[in-house]
């Protein structure tokens, strides 16, 4: 059965609503069976965004490796100002961040760019009213997706400088949700709400 574009949207987003309150150890068990799946089934979607985040997974590395209070690691860690609490609170972030990357990865390579913004079309229907907000939306992402997966710049310098022309036409095919989406949604919304309430 293939669900529609929303239904996986919403998994996805419940997914990284369930990583937030999770630990070292939890984060570290979810990424040993998710990034294997996220490397075998959409590797290059995978590697290219999180070498495009390498700045920012660097910035919260050093953040809260450096700027942590806690208990000074021994020897020459601790000399430098590195703490046990720093290293963990580092590594929750960075597993949180990569894992967030990597899944979102995977869920492009599986739904494609036309898929993935059907969804979220209809994800955003509570604002089809505001100001056509939900059509600005969705057609500047498909813009930015489309720019950058099809243009020769290889980094951000290339694309400040390229002057290329964006595509004439965007099509973008919205399909109907089904019974069976709808009991998806609920269930992820019941298993989100016991799993907050359980934490």
């Amino acid at each position: 059965m293939r669900f529609h574009p929303a239904t996986l949207l919403f998994a996805w987003g419940s997914f990284v609503m369930f990583l937030q309150p999770l630990g070292l150890v939890p984060l570290a068990v979810v990424a040993a069976i998710i990034l294997p799946l996220c490397l075998n089934f959409a590797r290059w979607r995978t590697l290219v965004l999180v070498r495009r985040a390498r700045w920012l997974l660097l910035s919260i590395a050093v953040l809260f490796v450096l700027a942590t209070p806690g208990q000074r690691l021994p020897g020459i860690g601790g000399e430098l100002g590195l703490t046990e609490d720093g290293l963990v609170l580092g590594g929750e972030h960075l597993l949180r961040l990569v894992l967030l990357l990597a899944s979102l990865a995977l869920l492009h390579e599986y739904l494609g760019t036309s898929r993935m913004m059907a969804g979220l079309y209809w994800l955003l229907a509570p604002i089809a009213g505001w100001r056509a907000m939900r059509e600005r939306i969705v057609v500047r992402l498909m813009l930015v997706l489309d720019h950058v997966e099809n243009s020769p710049a290889r980094n951000w310098r290339d694309w400040l400088l390229l002057d290329a022309p964006g595509p004439d036409r965007l099509a973008l095919a919205v399909t109907a949700t089904r019974p069976a989406d709808w009991i998806v949604m609920l269930l992820v919304f019941a298993a989100a709400l016991a799993f907050g309430g359980a934490t």
